[in-house]
């Protein structure tokens, strides 16, 4: 019999364990997280990393970080907010990927190279582009109500109006 690929570690299940009753606004400290399981834990320890995202998948929660602090079970607002950070960020990311790819010599790649290079870059602009905060609010302002969330091509024609 073979052994799945990933097994969950006792670290990250103990730390599920102390998670999952969490309510909403609940705080949990790094320290406290790191008396759980006898070990230092900071935001980029993979067990609570693995933890946060077995309680998002299979108890439907959502924790965000308090910098130096912990985290904290987030309320319905607080999800939307961590989604608009998140397209901060994927912005910032696109923009410094873009500005990368531009070191290159293009006109010494082979046609290959030449056609991914134009493909990731024109990609890379497009995310810059529209997740700025004017091209967010034009869509918030333009979103139909009631609307949870369009089609990509929907999504991409309101973005061409």
């Amino acid at each position: 019999m073979t052994n799945p690929i990933f097994q969950i570690s006792a670290d990250a299940r103990l730390l599920i364990g102390h998670m999952q009753n969490a309510t909403v606004g609940q705080q949990f400290s790094y320290d406290e997280l790191s008396k759980v399981v006898s070990r230092e834990v900071s935001g980029a320890f993979a067990p609570l990393h693995t933890a946060l995202r077995r309680l998002l998948r299979d108890h439907d929660m959502v924790f965000g970080t308090i910098r130096g602090v912990g985290l904290k079970r987030l309320d319905d607002k607080g999800i939307v907010d961590e989604g608009t950070s998140s397209a901060d960020r994927i912005r910032r990311r696109a923009k410094r990927s873009f500005e990368r790819m531009n070191k290159a010599d293009f006109a010494a790649l082979p046609r290959e190279y030449q056609a991914r290079f134009s493909a990731h870059a024109s990609i890379m602009a497009t995310i810059a582009h529209l997740t700025t905060g004017s091209q967010v609010s034009r869509l918030e302002r333009d979103m139909p109500a009631g609307k949870r969330e369009l089609p990509v091509a929907e999504t991409l024609r309101m973005f061409a109006k």
